[in-house]
């Protein structure tokens, strides 16, 4: 059981998230996301893009553009494991530029809608606020 206990702790550590948000106009601001290993270049790419859904949304608009997108894995070290084998541990990073768009903006009817981003379940997902794990 203790076995059980310890493998389960190391998933959560192992799918932790730490997110910020950079304001850099009045219209745009900057996403960056680290993700451990165990979420991946993917996983913490859709956190990413998720929290921008989200801070378009807290900051009462709805459609948006990524205009700068940048991903980095990196690898820290490794263990072995009490199996035999050799584990790699490391981190990704995600960072997005995004702009909101205004109705009248000539862009509005391309731009992605935040709503649409997070599902039906938006105002749940916005009232919980970034995600802070991939799990």
């Amino acid at each position: 059981m203790r076995t059980i206990g310890v493998a389960v702790s190391v998933l959560l550590v192992a799918g932790c998230v730490e997110t910020s948000v950079q304001p850099l106009t009045q219209t745009s601001f900057k996403i960056s996301s680290e993700a451990e290993d165990l979420c991946g270049a993917k996983g913490t790419r859709d956190i990413a893009f998720r929290t921008a859904a989200i801070e378009v949304i807290k900051r009462g608009a709805d459609r948006f553009v990524v205009v700068g997108d940048q991903s980095h894995s990196s690898i820290q070290g490794g263990m072995f494991t009490s199996y035999g084998s050799f584990e790699t541990y490391g981190t990704n990073t995600q960072d997005m530029i995004i702009e909101i768009i205004q109705t009248g903006d000539r862009r509005f009817n391309n731009a992605l809608s935040a709503r649409q981003t997070l599902g039906p379940d938006w105002q749940e997902i916005v009232a919980k606020g970034a995600p802070t794990t991939c799990l």
